[in-house]
């Protein structure tokens, strides 16, 4: 089984990087649950999302704008001249990003900037459409997103200005950040990351470049125009340049293992401590996969005693994909969860601000005073313990990499993996002292199972080519599949060396059978070999079976001469006795096609084709028993075209 955990030296970088929230905020407001508590002065928490790339700054100059804003400075002393780069309309730009070896990436958004010529600091930026390609634009293969689909989720003032240098408080050119959605995950490789943008206004919209003081050379970004890919250039300095974007989401690494498996009335606890915590700032989180028309629940208790135990949060993940997360409040805070995926659940709790955080995927869904409870009733500031709880027949959940962390000083307090189990044994009944039952009875029938059930490879069951008129089509059937990024196909002529010609997304993980197909229309007559190439989030890969597939295209509207011919339509002819022939023709459109047989007087003696037939070769049996010895024509007919020929019949 493919199974993820947060990179800790990643969590503890970029926990410097946070700013102490303003005491007047109400932040949980914005998550449309209840208004509970301000934050205190001076309380901080660590995001489970974290910056994964940064490609460089958008501006150079702190503070040096108009009204005390940043500054991204044109720089005319190094010949520098361009504000900013056309992505609108026909135009896209391009930049590119690498994900080391052994790592995954959970992108969950990106940050982009854009401005239009003249607006004020209101965004006019309207759309913001993102692909990301596995190696250069153009050359490539698109492995994420399209040219239609609007994913911005917000767009607001950067508070920058973009300006020469020798005109630094113009504020014609105000720096829009967008944040783009793209929820996706992609193992280790380069890639490059287009996008373009749409704008109210008519200047625009333009993307800045990055900018670096006294540097003219900031990166290698691209830019889309008359159908052509072309190196980003500042036209004054004649320099490349790069483009400013940040992508943010989780690290993913991988091992193979057990998890722990959560079916109806099992109820396990992971006790934190023999007596609850009662100060200090500490994280939860595992990752959670749910089979397709399953459910599952859990909690974190603030006390764990049995039935006078007290709830602090309380999650459902329901069937169909919605979620509930109860904090603070009676009325739940809604998520959504995908069915046979691995996905991060992330709970912070810190004790000293009385602040409790909810985490799903990297993306917070709620926020509360902790000693509300989860009802919004009341209960104390302590923290001791998460229970699993099959709560339905319905349940079926499957929880690995249990990690608690305290923050305060960003120690690990354990990290349960499930691998010391034996799988297909009770985890309790094993290690009685670390896992508890909620009516404290290991072995028992609250007992829950350790199993490797999610173990499981990319099944190819099937992989077929069928040929067609104009193309190969590929076809292959997975009956399970494994953390499965994704098909890489490959296709070599005979005796030659594979190359790869498309890719084809995986359904990750999945108990389910998932059909799969390929097109390749830039093919030329002859012998190939197609393989596939399945890769893994981790990097890891596979190859296929070998198939192999002559391929002749129509190329022209034909009509053969029928074989045998001269045919015997009777016993007695030195021909022989069999009274039928072969006919072969070719369409190379989709149309109403007619093939008839003719005497010499014109009259028809058979019809052997009439009917709508598309592109492609073909071929009929023409059988003459009952038709005279002679001289006959045969005429084919597919829109404009026609053809024929003579055929000789013998007694």
């Amino acid at each position: 089984m493919i199974k993820h955990f947060l990179t800790f030296s990643l969590f503890l970088l970029f926990s410097t990087l946070m700013v102490a929230q303003d005491a007047s905020v109400d932040v949980a407001s914005d998550l449309s649950g209840p208004v509970l508590v301000q934050y205190p002065t001076g309380w901080q928490f660590p995001t489970p999302e974290a910056v994964l790339f940064t490609s460089g700054a958008h501006f150079n100059v702190p503070g040096g704008g108009a009204g005390g804003a940043n500054l991204s400075s044109v720089q005319t002393n190094l010949s520098m001249s361009v504000f900013g780069f056309a992505h609108q309309a026909t135009f896209r730009v391009a930049d590119d990003f690498t994900i080391p070896t052994g790592q995954s990436w959970n992108i969950e958004n990106v940050e982009l900037y854009a401005y239009q010529t003249g607006s004020t600091t209101t965004s006019t930026i309207t759309a913001v459409y993102v692909r990301i390609w596995s190696g250069q634009p153009g050359t490539g293969t698109v492995v994420f997103g399209d040219t239609t689909t609007n994913r911005m989720s917000s767009t607001s003032f950067s508070n920058v200005y973009r300006a020469l240098d020798t005109q630094p408080t113009n504020t014609q050119r105000p720096l829009m950040k967008q944040v783009v959605n793209l929820g996706v995950t992609l193992p280790a490789g380069t890639y490059w990351i287009e996008w373009q943008t749409l704008g109210s206004l008519t200047s625009g919209p333009w993307v800045p470049p990055i900018v670096i003081t006294g540097q003219a050379t900031t990166g290698n970004a691209k830019q889309f125009s008359n159908g052509v890919w072309a190196d980003l250039l500042d036209s004054g300095s004649n320099t490349p340049q790069g483009l400013p974007f940040t992508l943010n989401g989780n690290i993913v690494t991988s091992s193979s293992g057990n998890s722990v498996k959560i079916i109806f009335n099992d109820d396990i606890v992971r006790q934190f401590a023999t007596s609850p915590f009662t100060t200090g700032r500490y994280k939860i989180s595992f990752y959670v996969y749910i089979p397709s028309g399953k459910a599952g629940y859990f909690n974190t208790l603030a006390v764990f005693a049995g039935t006078n135990s007290n709830w602090g949060m309380e999650v459902y993940f329901d069937l169909g994909g919605n979620g509930r997360c109860f904090g603070g409040s009676n009325v739940a805070q809604n998520f959504t969860w995908i069915p046979n995926t691995w996905q991060l659940v992330e709970h912070i709790v810190d004790l000293t601000a009385n602040q409790s955080q909810f985490y799903f995927r990297g993306n917070l869904i709620k926020q509360w005073q902790w000693t509300l409870g989860s009802s919004g009733t009341g209960g104390p500031n302590s923290l001791h313990a998460t229970n699993l709880y099959g709560a339905t027949a319905n349940d079926e959940m499957y929880v690995d990499d249990m990690t608690l962390t305290n923050l305060v000083n960003n120690q690990v307090l354990f990290f349960e993996t499930f691998n010391q189990y034996v799988s297909g044994q009770l985890i309790a009944c094993q290690a009685p002292t670390v896992w508890l039952t909620w009516s404290n009875q290991p072995c028992g029938p609250e007992d829950a199972e350790v199993t490797n059930a999610q173990n499981i490879p990319v099944e190819l069951t099937s992989f077929v080519a069928n040929v067609t008129p104009t193309a190969v089509e590929l076809k292959w059937v997975t009956a399970s599949e494994l953390n499965n990024y994704g098909f890489e196909v490959e296709r070599k002529v005979k005796d030659g060396e594979f190359f790869t010609i498309g890719f084809v997304r995986g359904n990750g993980t999945t108990t389910e059978i998932s059909n799969y197909s390929f097109i390749d229309k830039n093919v030329n007559s002859g012998s190939y070999v197609y393989r596939l190439k399945q890769i893994d989030y981790s990097g890891a890969y596979e190859y296929s079976p070998e198939i192999e597939v002559d391929f002749n295209p129509v190329s022209q509207f034909s009509l053969e001469q029928n074989y045998p011919n001269p045919f015997s339509a009777g016993g007695g002819s030195a021909f022989g006795g069999n009274p039928t022939t072969k006919i072969k023709f070719s369409i190379v459109e989709n149309a109403q096609v007619k093939l008839a047989v003719y005497n010499l007087l014109g009259e028809v003696v058979a019809t052997l084709v009439n009917q709508p037939m598309s592109i492609g070769n073909y071929e009929v049996e023409f059988n003459a028993s009952d038709i005279p010895s002679g001289m006959y024509i045969y005429k084919l007919e597919a829109g404009s075209n026609s053809i024929a020929k003579k055929m000789m019949i013998l007694k």
